[in-house]
């Protein structure tokens, strides 16, 4: 079986080359000269390169796991001493439809494969055999598809993945990838609990109960809604909940919020949240998020219970 190089030692590429390794598949990690990250990377038993060396350009597979944004950079460095027709696997496809990495370096195969999955869950659903997804677009792909397809599928199975993986397109994954970030999974869920925690101890309600209510209760139910589905999980729950959940429904999706929520992925589409992206400091944003929470009433109350039970 071809080895597989991963390029950046972030918490998706610890994942991938902690499952990879655990399911006996050949990988190995690519960091720069004195890279932090080497001693992390070596404690577990992985093997190593420098990238830029005459020994990492040696494989044919290699998945670029650093940042996106970094992705262009990295390639107008690196891209022209891959081997011609090098498989580079990327994890989403912001970076490849932003850019135009295929149409850049032509020489290489740029395959995106993407688990439906943040790096940690990705690692813990692996070590529980739970249940993983992801998608693959081999639109750019020039070699024969059936070797490669067979690498994949050996590969998808030593990651983990046992829902798919699901054929689909570039454009396709960017452009879901996102619109599930802004509308729901990194928005609507996070800020929607704070806000409701607050309310409810601004009423007097214990801070612990709170937090179980609006936060930890979280994992569980969507557990429940992904284990049994959208209609089996209306037919779970309590009528309380039922009830509830219809009159919520109608008081929070008005018009309003269906057309704000559709903006989001026009927004997308038309490449304006491009712009956004390329106009912020990703680092300034993340400190100002990181303090806002760290100051959150539910940020506390975590603290304070993670503290208690450790």
């Amino acid at each position: 079986m071809m080895r597989l190089t991963i390029i950046g030692f972030g918490n998706q590429a610890r994942a991938w080359a902690q499952n990879l390794k655990d399911s006996r598949f050949p990988v190995r990690i690519a960091l720069r000269g004195k890279s932090a990250s080497y001693n992390q990377a070596t404690s577990l038993g992985l093997d190593t390169v420098e990238i830029g060396s005459e020994e990492f350009y040696q494989d044919q597979y290699f998945a670029v796991l650093i940042p996106d944004q970094f992705h262009a950079n990295f390639l107008q460095q690196h891209g022209h001493q891959f081997k011609s027709g090098s498989i580079i696997l990327y994890a989403h496809g912001y970076s490849l439809l932003k850019n135009h990495l295929a149409s850049l370096y032509p020489s290489l195969n740029h395959v995106l494969f993407a688990p439906k999955s943040i790096g940690t869950e990705l690692r813990s659903q692996y070590l529980v055999k739970g249940k993983l997804g992801a998608v693959f677009s081999i639109e750019n792909l020039k070699q024969e598809e059936e070797t490669f397809l067979k690498w994949m599928e050996s590969f998808s199975k030593a990651l983990g993945i046992n829902l798919g993986p699901y054929k689909t397109s570039i454009k396709n994954e960017t452009e879901a990838d996102l619109y599930s970030e802004q509308g729901l999974l990194c928005s609507l869920i996070p800020y929607a609990a704070s806000e409701m925690f607050r309310d409810l101890t601004d009423k007097g309600i214990e801070p612990e109960l709170a937090y179980f209510e609006c936060w930890h209760e979280l994992k569980l139910i969507v557990n429940a809604m992904v284990d049994v589905g959208p209609k089996a999980f209306f037919d779970l729950i309590s009528p309380n909940a039922l009830i509830g959940s219809e009159k919520g429904y109608h008081k929070l999706f008005t018009k309003e919020f269906q057309a704000n929520l559709k903006s989001l992925l026009t927004d997308i589409q038309n490449q304006s949240f491009d712009k956004e992206i390329d106009d912020t400091n990703v680092e300034n944003l993340r400190s100002k998020i990181m303090l806002r929470w760290e100051k959150s009433p539910l940020q506390k109350t975590f603290e304070k219970i993670q503290q208690e039970n450790s």
